[in-house]
């Protein structure tokens, strides 16, 4: 379009006029919204850029400078909105990671606490064990030997260590089921 007839839709833009308005979308949209797509790859973000620029446009078009290039003027307010959602969408996401990674390490804190704390509970329910079950169960937990092993250790029959065994477990798992 030649620059004195961009002027004059830019002029009458100034004063309000809807049809120079809708001539100047017409005009350059689809060039506002291809340029907007190499940035954004997003058909709806580049249309929403495209809307978005036109709706400023009308409501400062009060300010416009009728004398400088309008498709400049479009431009640079264009990449201006594009930065700056770049620049949000990278707040947001940075934020995001802060939030994930505090979640993380509260979660993770908290879960150590936790294992501590029943740890601690299990050591002192083992405790309580009668003398010989403690050391059967200690025996098989701690050094991983086998029920036989034990037994020949201790010099008393497998059915025993067993059975010692199993009492163990029961005892445990009962006051462990018990913490609330």
């Amino acid at each position: 379009m030649p620059i004195l007839g961009e002027q004059k839709l830019v002029k009458k833009l100034k004063g309000g006029c809807h049809q120079s308005f809708t001539t100047l979308f017409h005009l350059y949209g689809k060039k506002l919204y291809n340029f907007s797509y190499k940035y954004t790859q997003s058909h709806a973000e580049s249309e929403e850029i495209v809307q978005e620029v036109f709706l400023k446009i009308w409501n400062k078009r009060d300010t416009i400078n009728a004398k400088l290039s309008f498709n400049a003027f479009l431009i640079t307010i264009a990449k201006n909105h594009i930065f700056n959602r770049i620049k949000k969408e990278a707040s947001r996401r940075q934020y995001r990671e802060q939030i994930e990674k505090s979640d993380l390490i509260t979660n993770e804190t908290e879960n150590k606490i936790i294992f501590s704390d029943l740890e601690q509970i299990a050591r002192t329910n083992i405790e309580d064990l009668p003398p010989k079950r403690k050391q059967i169960f200690l025996l098989r937990r701690d050094s991983g030997l086998s029920v036989k092993e034990i037994a020949d250790k201790l010099g008393i029959a497998e059915s025993t260590v067993e059975n010692q065994m199993n009492k163990a477990i029961k005892t445990l798992k009962s006051n462990l089921s018990n913490i609330s």
